[in-house]
């Protein structure tokens, strides 16, 4: 009994220093206030590297848990920064949050031990990725820092120009907009389809609906289906029609005239995209909802949403309409519509979608 008492002693105690040394030789993050690390950092002659985090973010919790306390992530960190961490919801966090446009979790911050940002990283990372990507910090090409600084002193380079603004899509500034704006107005009409501006023309916040540039695009789509590949181009195209014909089932934002809804098919049909028949099912359906009653509503429902390719969505749009306004069995139509779309579906989140709201529709028709 003894030696198996001091058996299972051992074993903890040998848990216990394992684990002490894992922590030990990770990355040492200093209980420090902001100006304490900036002061360590300068007598020390070190940087500063500060980890933004909440205490709700799962990937945060990933690096300090997984990442942070590997040997190889503090013989990086440890001989070159004073590594401090704050919660962006508590004490000196949200103040640091606003000071340094944190806007997603989590980012890391590497400074000078003056204060200036040099560089940051958002996301979640392996030891080896979050060293090459703290690396950055120092090549001007890369740093954050340094790229703001060449375009606040006046660099408009073109290749200047979309590294920089790929950087800022990258860490979500809202300064993008801008510069793709700046940068689109410098390009030749011939530039504009090149491969290399794709990115702005396929970017949704940088060419949104009703904006210039989607003007631009659509205007042009065959002279990017040379450039691009008329793929690509068609998927983007398709994204943007779908989207919005969502918004039109929906009639949320605006409500579309049979005028309108025509055109709208017009235009669609024009760009002979190869989901045209998916793409005009929606109008078909959009025409209807405006116009017909609720029966024939369901009847088209019942010909076009097997059409489309995601169904759930679609089928969500008309539910207060059949509760509020159909017949019992004009009802039973549209769950039984909604049971053979569910049969279909492939995937457990439209499955999920399907089983919620035939439950609502089910129990209202109980009801009546």
């Amino acid at each position: 009994m003894k030696n198996s008492m001091k058996k299972i002693f051992l074993f903890i105690a040998f848990l216990w220093i394992s684990l002490v040394s894992f922590a030990q030789d990770g990355v040492n993050f200093e209980h420090l206030s902001f100006r304490e690390a900036l002061d360590k950092a300068k007598s020390e002659q070190k940087y500063v590297f500060m980890d933004c985090y909440t205490s709700w973010c799962g990937p945060c919790k990933n690096m300090t848990q997984n990442v942070f306390p590997q040997k190889k992530a503090g013989d990086y960190f440890n001989p070159k920064f004073i590594c401090v961490k704050y919660d962006m919801e508590k004490g000196e966090g949200p103040e640091l949050g606003k000071r340094f446009e944190v806007r997603a979790y989590p980012t890391f911050l590497v400074l000078d031990a003056e204060g200036r940002l040099l560089h940051k990283v958002i996301g979640s990372y392996s030891v080896d990725e979050i060293i090459e990507r703290i690396e950055e910090s120092f090549d001007e090409e890369k740093a954050y820092g340094s790229l703001k600084a060449k375009y606040e002193s006046g660099n408009r380079e073109q290749v200047f120009m979309v590294k920089y603004l790929k950087m800022l899509i990258r860490y979500y500034d809202p300064a993008m907009e801008a510069v793709a704006a700046e940068l689109i107005n410098t390009l030749s009409d011939k530039e504009k389809v090149e491969e290399a501006y794709w990115f702005v023309f396929s970017n949704p916040k940088l060419t949104p609906e009703g904006s210039a540039n989607e003007a631009w695009l659509l205007k042009n789509h065959k002279r990017f289906n040379k450039t691009v590949g008329k793929e690509k181009v068609e998927q983007e195209l398709d994204k943007r029609y779908t989207e919005k014909l969502l918004k039109v089932l929906s009639q949320k934002e605006k409500i579309w005239t049979e005028k309108q809804l025509a055109a709208l098919g017009r235009e669609i049909a024009a760009l002979k995209l190869n989901t045209n028949e998916e793409l005009q099912a929606y109008v078909t359906v959009a025409k209807t909802a405006l116009k017909k009653g609720v029966e024939e509503l369901i009847s088209v429902c019942e010909t076009e949403f097997p059409k489309f390719r995601t169904k759930e969505i679609p089928y969500i749009q008309f539910c207060d309409r059949i509760v509020a306004e159909a017949s019992p069995a004009d009802r039973a139509r549209y769950i039984a519509l909604g049971e053979k779309l569910y049969a279909q579906a492939k995937d457990e989140p439209a499955k999920n979608t399907f089983k919620f709201v035939l439950e609502y529709l089910k129990h209202h028709n109980k009801q009546n």
